[in-house]
């Protein structure tokens, strides 16, 4: 009778303990990181296996990995980007809360932020997907600088690949400069062949002031780049095919 008695209570127990959902980052989000230079938002796509997680930020101009962690609702993952010629490291640490999440950013060791995120509702997702192709119509291709342009920066660390598009009207020069962190506008001047040229690229880490100028020799550029913070070094480019 006593068995009886512990096997129901068991049984029981059982029954009425709360059952603890797994929590899932599944999906895209809206981040916002900031950094001691400022705030910067972009999309990200987050996979999960269990208790492993990876993913994808993302831009018009490309992706950027991340890996990490994701155990009860404490989330890790650290992802690296070009800072100086070498891979700086950027660990993200926070928690999930259903469709936000908010924790603290570590710039490599020289800096500390803090970050949020928004899930991203399927309807909204779908309309910038059909928005996005928009915003790089009306580009016009020909001789000067006018056109699409597949760019190159030459670091210590290697080739770092960019694009840009780029309008010319009475000497002024308008357009677009896109990589891998993300697409900014881009203004500046022309005279003959040479140019002058200023852009604010966002990072994760805040906004980087960047000057380029060059001179165009038919379907090709070369020039300097002047990135505050790492140096000057050397760009070229090559008129991008239709």
């Amino acid at each position: 009778m006593t068995r009886l008695r512990f096997g129901v209570l068991a049984l029981v127990l059982s029954v009425a303990a709360p059952v603890v959902a797994q929590t899932t980052v599944v999906g895209d989000w809206d981040m916002t990181i900031n950094s001691p230079q400022g705030s910067n938002t972009v999309k990200v796509t987050f996979k999960q296996d269990g208790e492993k997680v990876d993913g994808l930020f993302k831009s018009p101009q490309g992706e950027l990995p991340f890996t990490g962690s994701l155990t009860g609702d404490e989330l890790k993952f650290t992802f690296s980007i070009p800072f100086q010629g070498q891979p700086l490291e950027i660990s993200m640490t926070g928690k999930v809360e259903a469709t936000t999440m908010a924790g603290k950013a570590n710039f490599g060791g020289f800096a500390d932020g803090d970050w949020t995120a928004k899930r991203v509702e399927a309807n909204a997702t779908a309309a910038s997907t059909i928005a996005a192709p928009a915003a790089t119509n009306g580009a016009t291709t020909g001789g000067g600088l006018a056109g699409k342009w597949d760019v190159t920066f030459s670091t210590p660390g290697g080739d770092f690949p960019a694009n840009a598009t780029f309008t010319e009207e009475g000497g002024k020069v308008s357009g677009t400069f896109g990589s891998q962190m993300g697409e900014a506008p881009i203004s500046g001047t022309v005279e003959g062949r040479a140019f002058k040229l200023t852009l604010t690229a966002q990072t994760p880490q805040g906004a980087m002031e960047v000057a380029l100028t060059g001179e165009v020799d038919g379907d090709s550029i070369k020039g300097k780049a002047e990135i505050a913070g790492m140096g000057q070094m050397e760009w070229s480019a090559k008129r991008a095919k239709p």
